[in-house]
């Protein structure tokens, strides 16, 4: 093992040994190298600095003025110039302030600072290689995105098991989740949670967050290492009176030092920019010892994969996050729109006239709703819609499928509801 590696793992087990031993075997033997990076940000103050692979002149960088134009608001070494693997340092700051604004309850003492990601599924990745070896359990919810099984399943060879979130009648009940933990007799587990919850658009209240806290607080106290992983991708597209804090901070304010809360989001979301991949990650530790172990060893994840992340992307997000008057304003129109089309959505779902039909599971957020359909195979009206009424929706397994409202504008969802009940009578008959 590399002396850098063992030298923060005798941090790690002199401030938080329980950290340590939940990580991966990749985990444990990462490292932050004293490279090239390191030494260029110590020569940054010299008068020739031969040390990055940058080009530049007496003027600064080079770059090509053709592509410089198409950024208005950017400086050049805001676009051009490498970022550091953990994310341009400014805006990791201004993310911590976003994210204590959006979560009251949280403190930052409590939370590392956020390193950047490219977007979630990097960070999910990040979390696959930093705690999961092979064999190891991890607990998806029963309705799930499929990227969860490429990343554990696929990738690390994980044992998968999934957990119920929803009772024969399509409402959301904590029970099956409770009583998987219940029934916990490995010494480890990586838990997923995704609200609101990719495929059904679903957000626990407070009271079901409490249930699913203490249920996960006990199994820690039980002496199982629990490392959650809250995916909030699409956090703070709220509809309805759920938990709008984030998960992570309940679980943060537990102090349970066998359960690590990790959260993972970003602007792909939450700042409709999808394309611009910039996603964050936070551990909820409060040693400071830790947090700098941690802080390394992701970092060497990042340096070892992607090396790092899109300065223009990382800039253009800082730059919103620094003028957030009319920026504000722009999103929450979008999520207006959003909310619009889901009260569409949820008032045609649930009429009499489509029970025969289907079973819809319940939501309130995001971008998506599930049906559970009756008498008909999934795929088999996934395809029937495509050819005969041009309408797309994913088939999730053999009897549901996702809808998502949020492409739809308002006025053509009850034509897309009335297409798909007219597809699956034509089907049953």
């Amino acid at each position: 093992m590399n002396p850098l590696a063992l030298n923060l793992n005798e941090q790690l087990n002199e401030h938080n040994a329980i950290l340590l031993d939940m990580m991966s075997d990749l985990g444990k033997n990462m490292y932050y190298p004293k490279g090239i990076l390191t030494q260029s940000a110590e020569a940054k103050a010299t008068d020739y600095n031969a040390t990055i692979g940058m080009a530049t002149n007496r003027n600064g960088m080079m770059y090509a003025d053709t592509l410089y134009t198409m950024f208005n608001d950017l400086a050049p070494n805001e676009i051009f110039a490498y970022a550091p693997p953990q994310g341009l340092e400014k805006l990791r700051d201004l993310w911590l302030e976003k994210v204590l604004k959006d979560n009251p309850d949280l403190t930052a003492d409590k939370v590392t600072r956020p390193i950047v990601t490219n977007a979630l599924t990097h960070g999910l990745s990040l979390i696959g290689d930093l705690f999961v070896n092979t064999g190891d359990t991890v607990l998806l919810p029963s309705h799930t995105w499929g990227n969860y099984n490429l990343i554990y399943g696929v990738r690390h060879q994980a044992d998968i098991q999934n957990y119920p979130i929803f009772d024969d009648n399509g409402h959301y009940d904590t029970s099956g989740l409770v009583k998987t933990l219940n029934t916990i007799e490995q010494d480890k587990v990586i838990l997923v949670l995704n609200y609101p919850n990719n495929p059904t658009g679903y957000t626990p209240t407070k009271e079901e967050v409490a249930t699913i806290v203490d249920a996960i607080d006990t199994l820690g106290q039980r002496g199982v290492n629990v490392i959650t992983v809250v995916d909030d991708a699409y956090y703070g597209l709220f509809y309805e009176d759920v938990y709008t804090q984030s998960i992570f901070t309940a679980l943060t304010n537990l102090n349970n030092e066998r359960v690590l809360p990790i959260r993972l989001d970003g602007a792909t979301k939450e700042f409709f920019a999808w394309g611009l991949r910039v996603g964050f990650i936070t551990f909820g530790l409060s040693d400071r010892v830790a947090k700098d172990v941690i802080e390394a060893k992701t970092k060497g994840m990042i340096r070892s994969n992607n090396s790092n992340g899109s300065t223009p992307s990382q800039s253009a997000i800082q730059y919103v996050l620094e003028h957030p008057e009319q920026f504000s304003k722009d999103i929450q129109e979008n999520v207006d729109t959003l909310q619009a089309r889901y009260d569409v959505t949820k008032a045609w779902v649930y009429k009499e006239e489509f029970a025969s039909l289907w079973q819809p599971y319940a939501f309130n957020s995001g971008y998506f709703m599930a049906l559970r359909v009756k008498g008909v195979d999934a795929e088999t009206l996934r395809k029937y819609l495509i050819d005969q009424y041009a309408i797309g929706i994913v088939a999730l397994n053999s009897t549901d499928i996702r809808i998502a409202f949020s492409c739809i504008e308002k006025e053509d969802i009850p034509h897309v509801f009335n297409c798909i009940a007219k597809a699956i009578q034509a089907l049953q008959s």
